[in-house]
C-alpha cells in the first residue's frame, strides 16, 4: 500500500515529536538515513526516474544544509 501525500493513518493518540526521538532505539544518524531512504522510495513509487530522484534528493540536501533558500 502506498500512502498518498499528506495522508495520515493514526492507530493511537498522537505523541509529541520530542518523545518519539527520545524513545527511539535508533541514533539520530540512523533516523536521518531511514528518512532519506523513505523519501527516495516514495519518489520512485510515484514514478520518478532514478536520475530525477537523484536530482530531487540533491536539491533537498542543498535546502536542508541551507546552501540555497527558496
Amino acid at each position: 500500500m502506498i500512502a498518498e501525500p499528506n495522508s495520515t493513518i493514526l492507530t493511537e493518540a498522537p505523541t509529541p515529536a520530542s518523545s518519539l526521538v527520545e524513545d527511539s532505539p535508533l541514533s539520530a544518524n540512523e533516523l536521518y538515513q531511514l528518512t532519506l531512504y523513505k523519501w527516495r522510495y516514495s519518489l520512485e513509487a510515484y514514478g520518478f526516474q532514478q536520475d530525477e530522484v537523484r536530482d530531487l534528493m540533491f536539491l533537498k540536501w542543498l535546502h536542508a544544509s541551507r546552501r540555497v533558500v527558496p
